[in-house]
């Protein structure tokens, strides 16, 4: 059948304006993918600068155990962790609780070419030991870089909020924390009777001095926090002692944060006329941790509750 002109032009019309909405519909389309992308963007602000997540993370690798402790709390596996070969350091900050993981080498230098075998979604570094790499680490995966060898507790806490607003866990994070604080206060309670006067000396021997912790340190803070007066005042997270500025501060209690004490310099400083002088040492006020890691390496929640018990159970008889 043949089409007059007016009918040619009436078709040419409609198909002229169904093109122009199926345009419109693959337009509109493109627009929304775009827009819920954007919706789902998660911008972190960190040390070294902005890091952009188009979702929510599943494949995590953490280069510090404190991170491992933030996502273990927020019942989150990473599947990559920094263990210095070491699996028991997992163990440890996990309570015990066995992981299926990859060890990605040591802390201080991560294996960059097995994170890069990974498919990773994030990768969670500290400040003080990967500054130097974090650009071949963004070419990996999308990282941040926070605080934790240099960590005071505060800080831990603002480290573990982030991550937490990262995996969507603000609600489980806010428990962990009012936890936390809870453990504090309860001992702070009782240790203001009976410590509340004396100053604590956390120390690490090395082979030539022992290193302080401050009351600006993770290890300081928590003490402070449930009550425990740090010897040391100081914005500085650590102090380097001769066995005459030992002397000097003479603390009431000495708190041994390794137990392996008798491979450093103690073994020399323990049968001088100095070292026995100590109040803390006359008043057998000085103390050994059964285990360095929760002291001076975690620095998470698994540290809170370690401190505050062994503490507890040295002064309070708890």
């Amino acid at each position: 059948m043949k089409l007059g002109k007016l009918s040619k032009k009436i078709l040419m019309t409609s198909l002229i304006l169904s093109s122009i909405a199926l345009v419109g519909c693959t337009t509109n389309n493109s627009t929304n993918k775009e827009n819920n992308s954007s919706d789902n963007q998660i911008t972190v602000q960190h040390k070294l600068g902005t890091t952009k997540l188009n979702s929510k993370p599943k494949k995590i690798a953490v280069l510090e155990l404190s991170f491992l402790d933030s996502l273990h709390n927020l019942d989150i596996d990473p599947v990559a962790i920094a263990d210095d070969g070491e699996t028991n350091k997992v163990t440890d900050v996990t309570n015990g609780e066995k992981i299926d993981y990859v060890s990605v080498g040591d802390r201080k230098e991560p294996n960059l070419e097995e994170l890069s075998s990974m498919d990773l979604d994030l990768i969670i570094a500290d400040t003080s030991r990967h500054s130097e790499i974090y650009e071949d680490l963004s070419k990996i995966a999308p990282t941040i870089v926070l605080d934790s060898i240099d960590s005071s507790y505060d800080e831990y806490i603002e480290n573990f909020e982030t991550i937490a607003k990262i995996v969507g866990k603000e609600d489980v994070a806010k428990t962990k924390i009012e936890e936390a604080e809870k453990v504090l206060s309860d001992v702070k309670d009782k240790a203001k009777d009976k410590v509340s006067d004396e100053e604590v000396l956390t120390v690490s021997p090395k082979n030539d001095e022992y290193t302080a912790h401050t009351s600006s340190s993770f290890v300081g803070q928590v003490l402070e926090k449930a009550g425990f007066k740090n010897a040391i005042q100081s914005d500085d997270r650590e102090a380097s002692l001769s066995l005459e500025q030992l002397v000097e501060i003479n603390p009431d209690i000495i708190v041994y944060m390794r137990d392996d004490i008798d491979t450093t310099i103690y073994t020399e400083w323990k049968d001088t006329e100095l070292y026995k002088s100590l109040d803390a040492v006359k008043n057998n006020k000085v103390y050994t941790t059964v285990a360095r890691g929760p002291w001076t390496q975690y620095r998470g929640f698994i540290s809170v509750n370690t401190l505050t018990k062994e503490m507890s159970g040295w002064l309070l008889n708890n």
